[in-house]
């Protein structure tokens, strides 16, 4: 069956063109759609520290972004410390709560992609603490939403 010398192939590709079995309408039904563009916050915490009796340590705290959107409310890193440790000299955005062993520090809105918000808590053990592993917790989030592994306990190793 030849037609003005097109034949059978032509025939073909019209009708399988017109049901869409081929050509662009498969092509735009094949595309997944897009997620939706949000934050995802995860709490980084420093599982162990270790600190004498008297002496000084550090607290290192991350919040991350792991999200595709940028993160739209302030965010908020704390920490709870033991009995017998207290923070000091916090950074200016940080604020100690009652009894020195809570600080609260808060970060400006618009924590982008793949970055992190960071604080370091200084810490000071009591003259006299005795050897031991304390238990401390860290927080972190945004206004409604608690980040991914928040809160997590850290450990505080007070040496002899």
């Amino acid at each position: 069956m030849v037609n003005n010398g097109r034949g059978w192939r032509t025939l073909l590709a019209v009708t399988l063109g017109t049901v869409g079995a081929i050509g662009p309408a498969t092509a735009a039904a094949a595309t997944p759609p897009l997620p939706p563009k949000k934050p995802r916050l995860v709490l980084a915490a420093q599982p162990l520290v270790a600190i004498r009796s008297g002496g000084r340590s550090v607290v290192h705290e991350e919040l991350w972004n792991l999200g595709n959107a940028p993160e739209s409310t302030p965010v908020v890193l704390d920490v709870s410390l033991p009995p017998g440790v207290s923070v000091t000299n916090l950074p200016a955005n940080c604020t100690p709560q009652p009894h020195g062993h809570i600080a609260d520090c808060l970060f400006p809105a618009g924590l982008k992609p793949s970055h992190a918000d960071r604080v370091d808590f200084p810490i000071i053990a009591d003259h006299g603490l005795k050897p031991a592993v304390l238990t401390g917790q860290e927080r972190a989030g945004a206004k409604g939403v608690q980040a991914l592994g928040s809160p997590a306990k850290f450990y505080v190793v007070v040496l002899s």
